[in-house]
């Protein structure tokens, strides 16, 4: 059943101090109102002149190419893909990166969810919520921890409003339809002005059925790798009518238990001034899916002293299961949290505090994994997360202007897993963590610096572990010419390990693993290097960036070869890596035709990490290469687009290579009625009806994207 509402209570309390790194209003700038600020950037720079790789996702862009997930929908942005685990479990990977070296944020501060301890758990951010989003990679992520480094996603979702609303009143909403797994989304924000009070009020709903394919669920190097497997350990007089049955059993034409029913509502209001504002929310977030290729195994005992009788009824009911539904039960997570936030920023407080700002939220977040209708393992992560962060004001310094930012971080949460299955011991994580971030700019040239410290303490009931660590990076940056701009950065990053990493230790159904942690593992450190360029030309606008990053201990869960409890053993360890690669984007105007303007875009990625050791890390994003062309006229915007992604044969141990695939992808969209904020997006996925595979993915052999999908949807703004 899906999750019911619940209420909790939370204390809210944090400030003090010197405020939130993070956002910049509109208000406090005399900037060319054209120039887009980057409110990720503790400094609050233009997105053309941070030191380092940036990306402004804005609203629009977001309902354009709305994909399902958060990550999903960002995943064309250079340099990002996603872990994709099915169409409701997917989180970001960043230049090869992922899990606990990107964050994930909302307004700056964390999620509070599971999703970092594995793949299956959903990133409790839908996309439809955020007003934009901001993708930070390498060292500009250094104001958001050192174990960053991989970048951050931050959704800014306006759910506390920052500034009153123009006419008193506004909203949007969204609604959408896709024919590859019949699903159905709706969205919608309404905001008005209540005195000197402004409240927002928001919903969201997003379902969909198991989508389709247009082959086996299961790739054809896994299928023959299975079959040799079964090949070795079958009897003599294993015949032909045994191995049709086994074909039959490969699911296909549709991924199955791919389902999903996501819901939240959030209610927010603020208190707006002149000089700032103060704000609370509330949100509740509910969801119910299933883990594709994730089954309830009953063939291995959990317990090796239960005795032979109970072992003749398991197998004895697994038989009868078996006969009935041709394989396992399937696993699915209900899922539910509640998260309380507080927000506030005052700007103008004297000669030298330019603006304060602060952030802080608590959740209180549970999961059950279901095995068939049977509760299997619980997870719960109840915490908080804090920052405050201070602007102090410009100083005209050796011909240039010098300005910075100082703050405080810090988070702690009590994270459980609990039933037969529990990979992971209770365990609580304390951090804390101060920077510092200078930059000094002339007009033709200048500097920029940051530095943090921050401590971690991780507790079970019989181990415990501290770490230190320390983050350092510096840029110099040019602009040698009218419109181009080119930063080399180098940085020392620093990541303490988390909980999974030291202390796993059993079977994970859903995401049919077995893993083992080590609770000697020690601090990751990393030295980087990145070029980034950003220039104009005829009309052309090109951003590149190109990076290294040598580290030392690099903790990874590597397959073992071996099984337990039916399931393969994933053992963390760490090694000496270095990961290298380029990302950028061309675009720029083609002419006009007919009485079009038509726009080209080309985007390209590539990123390799090789062990020291040899060897490659797994999961690696291969290269891959996006052409797009628009045009456009009188309300009407037409987009084509081909995504090549080349073959990935870099593979770890035990790891199978994934194949070459493109993609073709077309979008309509037209506002229907003159002067009315209504627009519809008719919008045309895999045109062809490819079998595509994201390395990426932990179920990449399992689990491919989907077939030929059409999109409808219905954007008003009002």
């Amino acid at each position: 059943m899906f999750a019911r509402l619940t209420t909790s209570t939370a204390c809210i309390a944090l400030l003090a101090g010197a405020g939130l790194g993070g956002t910049v209003s509109a208000q406090e700038t005399d900037r060319d109102e054209d120039v887009i600020l980057v409110t990720s950037s503790a400094l609050g720079v233009g997105a053309d002149e941070v030191a380092g790789a940036v990306e402004i996702v804005d609203r629009r862009h977001l309902e354009d190419n709305l994909s399902g997930s958060l990550a999903d929908t960002i995943a064309h942005e250079p340099g990002v893909s996603t872990t994709y685990f099915g169409p409701a479990a997917s989180r970001p990977v960043i230049r090869g990166l992922g899990a606990d070296r990107v964050r994930v944020l909302v307004n700056g501060v964390g999620l509070i969810d599971a999703s970092t301890n594995s793949p299956d758990h959903a990133v409790a951010s839908e996309a439809l919520e955020a007003e934009s989003v901001e993708i930070l990679r390498g060292p500009a992520a250094i104001a958001y921890g050192g174990g960053a480094i991989g970048g951050v996603v931050n959704v800014i979702d306006g759910r506390i409003p920052e500034a009153r609303v123009e006419d008193g009143l506004e909203g949007r909403f969204y609604g959408s339809m896709t024919s590859v797994d019949d699903g159905e989304t709706a969205a919608g924000r309404v905001r008005f002005n209540a005195g000197q009070f402004v409240v927002s009020l928001e919903g969201l709903m997003r379902t969909a059925q198991p989508y389709d394919i247009p082959g086996y669920a299961e790739s054809e190097a896994f299928r023959l790798f299975e079959e040799a497997e079964e090949e070795h350990h079958d009897d003599d007089d294993h015949d032909e009518d045994h191995e049709d049955e086994h074909e039959d059993e490969h699911p296909y034409g549709s991924v199955e238990n791919s389902g999903l029913d996501f819901r939240s509502a959030s209610a927010g209001i603020s208190w707006v001034g002149s000089n700032g504002f103060i704000g609370v929310a509330i949100k509740q977030s509910n969801a119910l899916y299933g883990i594709p290729g994730g089954h309830a195994h009953g063939e291995e005992e959990h317990d090796e002293d239960h005795d032979e009788d109970h072992d003749d009824d398991h197998d004895d009911d697994h038989e009868d299961h078996d006969e009935e539904h041709g394989h396992d039960e399937s696993v699915r997570i209900d899922l539910e949290q509640t998260r309380f936030d507080l927000r506030g920023e005052w700007r103008n407080l004297g000669a030298h505090i330019e603006r304060v700002k602060f952030s802080f939220g608590t959740g209180s977040y549970e999961h059950v994994e279901l095995e068939g209708d049977e509760i299997g393992t619980l997870f719960t992560n109840d915490g908080w997360e804090g920052r405050v962060e201070a602007r102090h004001t410009p100083i005209a310094l050796w011909g240039g202007s010098w300005e910075g930012a100082a703050g405080i971080q810090a988070f702690n949460r009590d994270f459980a897993a609990i039933g037969e299955e529990a990979y992971v011991p209770p365990s609580e994580t304390a951090d804390w963590g101060v920077f510092f971030v200078e930059r000094w700019d002339a007009e033709s040239w200048g500097l920029e610096g940051g530095l943090r410290f921050e401590s971690r303490d991780l507790d079970t009931a019989t181990d415990s572990r501290s770490f230190d660590t320390a983050s350092i990076s510096g840029s110099v940056f040019v602009r040698p010419a009218r419109d181009t701009f080119l930063a080399f950065t180098l940085s020392s990053s620093e990541r303490a390990p988390t909980d999974v990493e030291l202390f796993a230790d059993g079977p994970h159904v859903a995401s049919s693993t077995f893993e083992l942690g080590d609770p000697d593992l020690g601090v990751e450190r990393a030295v980087s290097a990145e070029l980034t360029a950003r220039t104009r030309f005829a009309d052309w606008a090109l951003e590149a960036s190109v990076f290294r990053a040598d580290y030392d201990g690099f903790i990874a869960a590597y397959a073992t070869g071996a099984e337990d409890h039916g399931f393969p053993v994933y053992a963390y360890s760490q090694d000496d890596v270095v990961l290298s690669g380029f990302e950028g984007r061309l675009e720029g105007p083609l002419g006009a035709w007919g009485g079009w303007d038509f726009d080209g875009e080309l985007t390209g990625e590539y990123v390799e990490a090789s062990l020291d050791a040899g060897g490659d890390l797994p999961r690696l994003p291969p290269l891959s290469v996006t052409a797009g062309v628009s045009a456009s006229r009188a309300g009407h915007d037409l987009h084509l687009e081909a995504e090549w992604a080349d073959v990935q044969d870099n593979t770890a141990p035990f790891e199978l290579k994934s194949q070459s695939y493109v993609l073709f992808n077309a979008r309509w969209s037209f506002e229907p009625v003159e002067s009315r904020d209504m627009r519809v997006i008719l919008e045309a996925r895999n045109l062809t009806d490819a079998e595509a595979r994201l390395h990426t993915s932990f179920l990449k052999d399992q689990v491919p994207l989907p077939g030929r999908n059409f999109r409808a949807a219905l954007v008003l703004d009002f």
